[in-house]
């Protein structure tokens, strides 16, 4: 095994890597880039790790989605002894001091393969987390705790390398290995949709609120509803389409067969007023923007917004990160802006959550 200081991997969804890392470049000028190890992971180097982790952390970029340090590289001969290797290593890991008894940490292992070497392998990842965090606990009395760690030891495998680091789980940007959140399937749920409200809100550290009134624009066929619905809120679904039949239409569900354009005008005339305003309508991410300038007339002082924003696929004379910025400026003008994130869950889109809309005369 080899010892190394300098190397990061940066994982993104693969659409937007090279936009991840021209946002760390962004931060720390020195960083360079190496090699793409999998689609959407790239091996970077920059001579003080650590400072440009937690940079990232305080900068909160857009589509950089994880980080992890790489202090040592295993060499792997793809058998059922890489997993005595890659104890060793980890018991030689720079940086071990930090599991220290009634720590919580995870082991999170990503074995990583590129189209063009699909390779079966003699071991799970799950099986290598489980080994090593065992061996963990024995040494140094520290506790497993997989969904909410402390303390990250993240190893990134190739047929032939393992790339390992430990960090703490803030410094990674997610708990979540590559920062890939899932969430487990209920009976009640009605869209994948509801995945990306709920990924938001918890990415984003805001909550609904327990009362109220909220407007979904783009509703059809209800997952976001369902679920506002579920928070105690009252929903009023803007979307021409359908809703899903298992949607209870009770006194807290309104829905609006129609266009966002022609509900936000009409209620502006009444001067309705929403505690929240949701959005998830497949449309430019520009227009959308300026839909919800306009609805924001009717969002409360204190109000709050979560929108989806949908971008273009890179072709020439295309470009995504073009339409987002201008997109990210329209809703400016109006917004104070939380933050924009490139979830887990988002396809070729960004998630935004902006509250505290800037006073205007109507």
């Amino acid at each position: 095994m080899n010892k190394e200081q300098n190397l990061l991997i940066v994982t993104a969804h693969p659409e937007f890597a090279s936009a991840s890392v021209t946002e760390l470049k962004q931060l720390d000028k020195r960083l360079t880039y190496i090699e793409e190890l999998a689609p959407g992971v790239t091996l970077c180097d920059t001579p003080d790790i650590t400072a440009l982790m937690r940079l990232a952390a305080r900068e909160r970029p857009i589509f950089v989605r994880h980080l992890a340090p790489v202090q040592v590289i295993a060499y792997l001969s793809n058998t059922a002894q890489d997993l005595a290797e890659l104890a060793t290593t980890i018991a030689h890991l720079p940086g071990l001091a930090l599991l220290e008894r009634g720590t919580h940490f995870s082991v999170q292992t990503r074995l990583a393969q590129t189209e063009e070497s699909q390779v079966a392998r003699p071991y799970s990842s799950g099986q290598i987390n489980q080994a090593l965090a065992g061996m963990l606990i024995e040494e140094t009395g520290a506790t497993e705790y997989i969904k909410k760690p402390q303390v990250i030891i993240s190893l990134l495998c190739t047929i032939d390398k393992a790339y390992v680091g430990i960090s703490t789980a803030e410094e990674n940007l997610s708990s979540w290995p590559g920062g890939a959140r899932r969430f487990a399937q209920t009976p009640e749920q009605i869209s994948r949709a509801e995945f990306k409200l709920l990924e938001a809100l918890e990415v984003f550290g805001v909550s609904l609120p327990s009362q109220g009134y909220t407007l979904d624009l783009g509703a059809a066929p209800g997952g976001w509803t369902r679920l506002l619905l579920e928070a105690g809120l009252d929903v009023v679904a803007v979307d021409p389409a359908n809703l899903d039949l298992r949607l209870t239409r009770g006194k807290r569900l309104q829905h609006y067969r129609g266009y966002a354009e022609n509900y936000i005008e009409e209620a502006i005339r009444k001067a309705s007023h929403f505690d929240v305003i949701v959005n998830d309508m497949r449309m430019d991410a520009r227009e959308a923007a300026r839909q919800l300038i306009k609805a924001s007339l009717c969002l409360r002082a204190d109000g709050l917004m979560i929108s989806v924003f949908k971008l273009p696929h890179a072709a020439p004379g295309i470009n995504p990160l073009i339409n987002l910025k201008e997109a990210l400026n329209i809703l400016s003008k109006r917004f104070s802006l939380v933050q924009a994130r490139q979830l887990f869950h988002n396809r070729q889109e960004v998630t935004v959550v902006a509250a505290r809309p800037l006073l205007t005369k109507r």
